[in-house]
């Protein structure tokens, strides 16, 4: 390089090198006018819109798990948790808020413009820009993803009492024998019912880790309600079958005094009996009336696990027994729940006064 001569310049646009045509004046920056106006409608170009379609959905999965948390939790009112219905409403809300704003995002890049938009959600052009916009939706899903996964506690109304269990509510690991790993066994039982459902779309339904579900399907963690309640949803089976066993993996007792009705006390007793029988690996009718240590005929035993009330004559106690004891479940249990039909049984004759 000889004196006052200047080191080559690389071109913004081209990235080919050249020599400073001046030693005064400012030092370009492109080669030619035509690299610089390339390279000016390079910048000037939109940038693509990214895709909101998975974030939608998973909020919309995480919306539709609270909105069945609220339906169960307005329907089996307990008075040990009057704020139940209220924690739900409210996560609810935050999710409806969080959703709103992501799909407003996803309609704009599938190319709806603003007035349309606008027009739908009632409101004007200028808040719709201001408060639903790219970056508030990006702010969303950032704070969502510091969050993880939301797990509140939630517990079903139907079998409880107005104590708290006094065990520890962590998970804990299980072995053959413990009260949670009849539970275990009855939620592997639905993943092998439904078998068109893979262990990954269970988590992403619950909002946990596949690795946990692998684990509550072998028997080492205890699930919680919410958790419990996802999977049943997914496998498309009733969460109420399995109450009676999640009370006992959590070592919560009966609280029959909480059934006010006869015909809810009815449903109660048949759903903890179709959960032994998922925890039993769902045999079939004629095995049960072989495993009976007392005389059991089929239709009564086939009456009890339907989802129609059964007979009368089908919710005699040593009938009752003689089922639980075929589904290896536990009978105190399943006495304290039928105590309580008995109590609530309509009599029928005339009333006292008739009788002079």
């Amino acid at each position: 390089m000889k004196k006052n001569q200047q080191p080559p310049i690389v071109c913004r646009n081209c990235k080919r090198t050249f020599q400073r045509p001046r030693s005064n004046g400012r030092i370009p920056k492109y080669c030619s006018s035509r690299c610089r106006s390339a390279h000016y409608r390079g910048r000037r170009a939109p940038s693509p819109r990214r895709s909101y379609d998975a974030d939608v959905e998973r909020l919309s999965r995480s919306l539709l798990v609270k909105a069945q948390a609220l339906d169960h939790a307005a329907t089996h009112r307990a008075a040990a948790f009057p704020l139940d219905v209220v924690k739900w409403c409210e996560a609810l809300r935050r999710d409806l808020v969080d959703i709103t704003v992501v799909a407003v995002c996803q309609a704009r890049a599938d190319g709806a413009t603003v007035p349309q938009v606008a027009k739908i959600m009632d409101i004007a052009p200028s808040t719709l820009k201001s408060n639903f916009s790219a970056d508030k939706a990006e702010k969303v899903l950032a704070q969502r993803a510091a969050r993880g996964p939301a797990r509140p506690p939630c517990r079903p109304a139907a079998l409880q009492c107005d104590t708290r269990p006094t065990r520890s509510e962590k998970e804990r690991v299980l072995l053959p024998g413990t009260p949670g790993y009849a539970l275990s066994r009855a939620l592997s039982r639905l993943k092998r019912e439904k078998s068109d459902v893979n262990v990954q779309q269970i988590a992403a339904w619950s909002s946990v880790s596949t690795s946990y579900i692998y684990r509550i399907l072998s028997g080492e963690r205890t699930p919680t309600w919410a958790v419990t309640r996802a999977f049943a949803c997914a496998c498309d089976a009733d969460p109420d079958d399995l109450v009676f066993l999640w009370n006992q993996a959590r070592g919560i007792p009966p609280d029959p005094a909480a059934i006010q009705t006869y015909d809810k006390a009815v449903r109660t007793l048949q759903a903890a009996l179709r959960g032994l029988r998922l925890a039993a690996t769902a045999p079939d009718i004629a095995t049960l009336v072989q495993r009976a240590p007392t005389p059991l005929t089929p239709r009564t035993a086939q009456a009890l696990l339907a989802p129609d009330p059964p007979p009368a004559h089908a919710l005699r106690w040593p009938v009752v027994n003689a089922l639980t004891a075929a589904l290896n479940g536990d009978t105190h249990a399943i006495r304290k729940l039928h105590k309580r039909i008995d109590e609530l049984t309509p009599h029928s004759g005339l009333p006292a006064e008739g009788f002079g």
